[in-house]
């Protein structure tokens, strides 16, 4: 049996960075806030704009996280607190809960389909996470009731929609409709902002050429 598991264990209260238990926010709202931060850091640092950049991204994570920024190495503090946001242990393989369709097409951001999947959560199990809560609910906790969901709840129709491979024109029009905003990463940022680079040295360079 995976451990930790919630038929034994309580979720963590703390992270353990480079040896040492640090308290930690455990409450779904700000870990939804982390994540979402997270998306910010480029996966590698190229110039050191970039490494500022990334600093100062980790630093509003652990803030959120921690209160406070902590004093062990960086890579360490992101590796603790990216297993952390895992939650329990699953049976699935690797990025089967990134929202994701194992295609590249994101099916559930937690952040833009908050409100849909806090009614669910209320349907199912009759559990209040809105603003009405005050006391913190379990990051670990809240993921294991978004995966234990199921039956008709509207954010399981229109992740149904957005995964769909449907082309009929009908199908084309409710995939539109439930369309996540596309959200760039610092990486694509940087690539997009590479190909603006290289267009501009090609125009310069036909310039020059006349």
């Amino acid at each position: 049996m995976f451990r930790p598991n919630f038929a034994q264990d309580a979720p963590p209260e703390s992270i353990s960075v480079g040896g040492a238990d640090c308290p930690v926010n455990v409450d779904f709202r700000i870990w939804i806030d982390v994540l979402d931060l997270a998306r910010e850091l480029y996966p590698t640092v190229g110039t050191l704009e970039e490494a500022r950049h990334n600093a100062r991204v980790l630093e509003s994570m652990q803030r959120l996280a921690f209160g406070r920024a902590l004093k062990a190495s960086p890579a360490a503090v992101l590796r603790a607190m990216m297993e952390f946001a895992r939650g329990y242990p699953t049976m699935v393989g690797e990025g089967a809960d990134d929202g994701g369709d194992g295609e590249g097409e994101e099916l559930l951001s937690f952040d833009y389909d908050i409100n849909a999947i806090v009614l669910a959560i209320e349907a199912q199990y009759g559990l209040d996470l809105s603003y009405r809560r005050k006391e913190p609910f379990h990051w670990w906790e809240f993921l294991l009731r978004v995966r234990g969901l199921c039956g008709d709840h509207y954010i399981l129709r229109v992740m149904e929609l957005r995964a769909s491979r449907d082309t009929r024109r009908e199908a084309r029009l409710a995939r539109r409709r439930v369309r996540l905003p596309h959200k760039p990463t610092a990486e694509e940022r940087r690539q997009l902002e590479a190909l603006r680079a290289a267009a501009g040295d090609g125009e310069k360079g036909e310039d020059h050429a006349h």
